[in-house]
């Protein structure tokens, strides 16, 4: 009777030992550059920068309704805008009415360039709140999948 009892806890506790669940497989290592991990160096795009860049294309064109007459006109004006507030962060960044004062005007200007484009206040204002509104879309997926709440 207890070599019997023995050998079932034997049993059991090996098929619980079988059950448990096996560790993540370890991450590759990331390129290390002057930012740290993950930085693939300056004018390169790694996969994921690919991915979203192409989430976001598709988010602002559902978003915005754009046509296929508006898409090639308002891309092009869409770049620019983001090139020129991106270099303002960067030339200004000492400064910080100066670069609230210089992306005010560089939005000022990107909605004179669309009003033509999408021709309506409405659609207008939604395209300058649209970055906006993808920005909170990435940053809240990021912090899901690290397991904090957003």
């Amino acid at each position: 009777m207890k070599k019997t009892s023995l050998a079932i806890a034997a049993i059991l506790l090996a098929s619980a030992t079988f059950a448990q669940q096996q560790p993540p497989p370890p991450r590759p290592p990331m390129d290390q550059g002057p930012r740290g991990g993950g930085f693939q160096g300056k004018g390169k795009r790694g996969p994921n920068k690919e991915k979203i860049e192409m989430f976001k294309v598709e988010f602002i064109t559902k978003n915005l309704a754009l046509t296929s007459e508006e898409a090639p006109i308002f891309w092009p004006v869409y770049e620019a805008h983001q090139k020129a507030m991106k270099e303002i962060v960067e030339n200004k960044a000492q400064d910080e009415i100066q670069v609230q004062e210089a992306m005010l005007a560089a939005r000022k200007k990107f909605k004179s360039e669309l009003m033509p484009i999408l021709k309506s206040e409405e659609r207008v204002n939604q395209a300058l709140k649209i970055d906006r509104e993808f920005l909170h879309k990435i940053r809240s997926e990021m912090m899901r999948r690290k397991g904090f709440q957003a």
